[in-house]
């Protein structure tokens, strides 16, 4: 029953997380990416490159918030992995599968723009492991998730 609470709490906040994210933040993308287009157009050298670096903020701020789930993620498998009776693998393992599928689903649903727009979209599946396999790197980008959950790391 445990792990049934587990994978059924994440699967419906990876829920909420891939639908909210595609109906609220794709279109402000999509407002924000409209002018830069028109620069990118132009041809010039300055506005390419303006275009160019706006982009890149972008996409690091998208892996930022994105990550925030792989973050979630990890630190819920950790928290339950406390309890009596768990299973580390079990637990890892399914964590993976959904957190790697909602980040999928958000992807998929992503329209492509060049490389640019799906680097934040590899980068937060990436974040996954590297926060299963070392949970401190978590405290250099996301310090105050563990205490806001009431997480161990």
């Amino acid at each position: 029953m445990t792990y049934l609470k587990y994978a059924g709490f994440m699967i419906l906040w990876g829920w909420v997380l891939a639908t909210g994210y595609v109906r609220y933040v794709f279109p402000l993308i999509a407002w924000v990416n409209k002018p830069l287009s028109g620069l990118e157009a132009t041809g010039e050298r300055y506005p390419g490159l303006m275009a160019l670096l706006v982009r890149f903020i972008l996409a690091l701020t998208q892996t930022w918030v994105l990550g925030i789930w792989s973050a979630w993620c990890v630190l819920r498998t950790m928290a339950y992995l406390r309890l009596p009776g768990t299973n580390g693998w079990l637990y890892y393992i399914t964590a993976f599968f959904i957190c790697e599928g909602i980040l999928g689903i958000v992807a998929k649903r992503e329209p492509y723009n060049g490389v640019i727009s799906v680097l934040h979209s590899a980068l937060a599946m990436g974040l996954f492991v590297m926060f299963a396999l070392n949970p401190a790197f978590l405290l250099t980008i996301y310090p105050w998730l563990p205490g806001m959950m009431k997480s161990p790391v």
